[in-house]
């Protein structure tokens, strides 16, 4: 089942969200105008707005201004998108090529902020404490993730508890808060709003395993994104540290020179055999479903409606996912 179907109980907010996006960005600015239409290419899954959206839904009605956070949480993403492309110096992106390896460094760097800065502009004028502090808080957990993992490249006593820690700031943080704000513009109380905050920490730690699974054993062509871009650059993520975890002392210093040299294309093909040997993808996938059922359990004491079938399904979707 892929995320279109399962959104079909929320399609027309969906709708809505996708073109309120569009005009936020609609720049005065023609050379904006060309970055605006480029990234417009970018369009994935929309998973954090969709989170947004059914948290609201399972609790109650949803109102404009849950269109207004959607907006805002995938402004957000965007940005940190623009910016992780030119950390991993990735050439694609969603199929298209990316704006760093567009337009280099400097204007990757000055439009992740100014889509930052719409976002926040759209948030201030819902005069919301509550939101306003939520997602700046959010905001510079996702920055810590990122530091942190740069501090700890090449770092091959990098453990699982580590990894978990940075992909929980870096990526899932950002889940939770979608669906905290859904929740909590919806009426729900702080237990409720507690489930479905547990539940998007959940699936977004899950997305990032399957994501660096992908990352290490995935096809660019159907991807539609640079890939072994966290060996090539130091990051040790789940299936990696399962490796180097299950291989016997004497051959840690040698697999380490295997994994960072990584330009031959038999230091590659070498590192899928050992991750194959010893079934540290497999390892990893099963992490990520063990998660996810963490995550269905989250939501079980929610009253039973549609919306919280497509959370139940949106989270099989992300450890089944190729894509």
């Amino acid at each position: 089942m892929e995320p279109v179907s399962i959104f079909d109980s929320i399609q027309g907010l969906m709708d809505e969200v996708e073109v309120r996006f569009k005009k936020e960005l609609q720049p005065k600015s023609n050379y904006l105008a060309e970055l605006v239409i480029h990234i417009s290419k970018y369009k994935g899954k929309r998973l954090r707005p969709a989170l947004v959206l059914l948290a609201g839904k399972c609790v109650g009605e949803t109102g404009p201004q849950h269109i207004d956070l959607a907006v805002v949480v995938e402004m957000v993403h965007t940005a940190t998108l623009v910016h992780d492309d030119i950390i991993d110096e990735a050439a694609m992106r969603r199929h298209v090529e990316s704006v760093n390896s567009k337009w280099g460094r400097e204007v990757s760097i000055l439009f992740g902020d100014y889509l930052f800065s719409r976002g926040f502009t759209i948030l201030s004028a819902l005069d919301s404490q509550v939101a306003t502090l939520l997602l700046s808080q959010t905001v510079n957990i996702m920055s810590e993730g990122e530091l942190i993992q740069l501090q700890r490249r090449y770092d091959i006593g990098l453990s699982e508890n580590d990894y978990f820690d940075i992909i929980e700031r870096k990526t899932a943080s950002l889940c939770a808060a979608s669906c905290r704000l859904g929740a909590v513009f919806a009426g729900a109380n702080r237990k409720v709003a507690d489930m479905l905050s547990n539940y998007g920490l959940k699936i977004g730690i899950a997305f990032q395993i399957v994501d660096d699974c992908l990352d290490v054993m995935g096809s660019e062509d159907e991807i539609g994104k640079s890939l072994n871009t966290d060996i090539q650059k130091g990051k040790l993520t789940l299936p990696l540290i399962r490796l180097v975890n299950m291989l016997p002392s004497n051959k840690l210093e040698t697999t380490k020179e295997l994994i960072f040299q990584h330009t031959a294309k038999e230091s590659k093909n070498s590192i899928l055999d050992l991750l194959t040997e010893h079934d540290a993808v497999e390892y990893a996938f099963n992490t990520a479903k063990k998660i996810v059922r963490e995550a269905q359990e989250e939501i079980a004491p929610l009253p039973d409606s549609q919306y919280k079938t497509a959370l139940i399904e949106l989270a099989d979707y992300i450890v089944s996912r190729r894509i």
